[in-house]
């Protein structure tokens, strides 16, 4: 039914995925009445597909606090639900060359620093922790035993579930047409059954959010690209326990871990496919995207995953998720303002990690509305960073460092702990 009048709230959050659902769920925490707007089901974009991969070091103390944090959220949200939304399996830092060594000791220099445990592995003891994984052209492995993996739809939902106590609306099924400003401050969004008023907007639409803030003539710096992973079939001969370790692998761009008895292997391609979401059917589901096991790029991950996991090949029972991720130039979230518009914030380009960045970015977002700063150092991930940047302000100069960012950040060797992490 469409509303005859429209309605007041504190804030309107534009997408129900876990970035939405956390920030609206931060800003109940403190007597704030949200309403979310999710143009399909709660959770069924982006955050219906990801992996859920939980490392907690990242490139910068700054990050690598975010991650350290978000632990500790997820562990409160768990203790509040009753829910299982957190696999303490621990994760691996492998090396095969020289480069990744000095790479993930300068890593886990830092990491140590900011208290983050961190166990140097004999290649022996690595073979026995994950006995499906090639071992013998290791150099180096490093365990982080308090990382592990999140339950993506689960966590959606307990986000859900404490918002929907503390006083959050929710309203699927319903998109934005138009949003609401008065001369340079938003106040409220029109969608295709109503309309909503509110002295603060949150564009948090992942992969349609370059195009909600082109709603406001405003140029944002994201791009949305496909990505992949498969997940092999349990075999009785070869048993994965369900508390193995991710395993982060960049030499040959994958991340891998168990789901359910089989294991999930993704990988970073150096050409992903690029989505324009303004082009997508009303009815979009993103569940429906299907990749062919012939396509180019599930060749390619399957034939990397064979280089850690010598018994995975284009015969090896699996099945294939494709999902669309949305990324920023540098890989880092655009969070805040811009300059142009009061009461307009933007939650986006998580660029792979918006699963693990939800419970700390949904707080920094409360912050930022509610107080005007943040506990936390942002600056890595302001949203105004690219504002009115040459080179950053066209769209096809902004998809072209989107791919090019994706494309090397698993190739990449980082030569300090200063630079941006990659996801996964």
């Amino acid at each position: 039914m469409t509303d005859s009048s429209p309605s007041t709230y504190d804030v309107i959050i534009i997408g129900g995925g876990v970035i939405g659902l956390s920030t609206a769920m931060q800003l109940a925490f403190r007597g704030v009445r949200p309403l979310v707007i999710e143009r399909d089901r709660l959770g069924s974009g982006s955050t219906s597909r990801a992996a859920g991969n939980l490392g907690q070091l990242r490139g910068t103390p700054a990050q690598t606090r975010f991650q350290i944090d978000a632990v500790t959220i997820i562990r409160d949200l768990e203790a509040r639900t009753g829910s299982e939304l957190f696999i303490p399996s621990g994760s691996l830092r492998i090396a095969e060359t020289p480069e990744r060594v000095a790479e993930i000791q300068d890593l886990v220099a830092m990491g140590r620093a900011l208290g983050l445990a961190a166990e140097d592995l004999p290649i022996a003891e690595v073979a026995r922790m994950a006995p499906y994984m090639r071992t013998d052209d290791l150099l180096k492995a490093v365990y982080f035993p308090t990382d592990g993996h999140v339950k993506p739809a689960e966590l959606a939902a307990a986000y859900t579930q404490v918002g929907r106590k503390l006083g959050v609306t929710y309203r699927t099924q319903e998109w934005i047409t138009e949003i609401l400003l008065d001369g340079h401050r938003a106040i409220g969004v029109r969608t295709n059954l109503g309309e909503y008023h509110a002295p603060a907007v949150v564009n948090a639409a992942g992969p349609w959010s370059y195009f909600v803030a082109g709603m406001t003539r405003t140029t944002l710096a994201t791009t949305a690209l496909g990505h992949y992973y498969i997940t092999t079939r349990p075999d009785p001969a070869r048993p994965i326990d369900r508390l193995g370790p991710v395993v982060r692998d960049r030499h040959h761009r994958i991340y891998a871990r168990p789901e359910s008895g089989g294991l999930l292997v993704g990988m970073y391609e150096t050409e992903p496919v690029l989505y324009r979401p303004e082009t997508f059917p009303v009815d979009f589901d993103m569940l429906a995207l299907k990749a062919a096991r012939d396509d180019l790029n599930v060749a390619h991950l399957i034939a990397a995953a064979g280089q850690r996991y010598p018994w995975i090949n284009e015969r090896t029972p699996m099945s294939v998720t494709t999902g669309i991720m949305t990324f920023s130039p540098d890989s880092q979230p655009l969070c805040g303002r811009l300059p142009d518009y009061e009461g307009l914030y933007y939650a986006t380009g998580m660029s792979g990690r918006g699963i693990v960045q939800s419970p700390t970015i949904g707080l920094i977002m409360a912050e930022l509305i509610l107080d005007g700063r943040s506990r936390y150092d942002l600056e890595s991930i302001t949203a105004d960073r690219y504002y009115r940047r040459p080179g950053y302000c066209e769209r096809p100069e902004i998809e072209a460092k989107c791919i090019h960012m994706y494309a090397t950040i698993y190739g990449g060797v980082e030569q300090t702990a200063t630079k941006a992490e990659p996801p996964g």
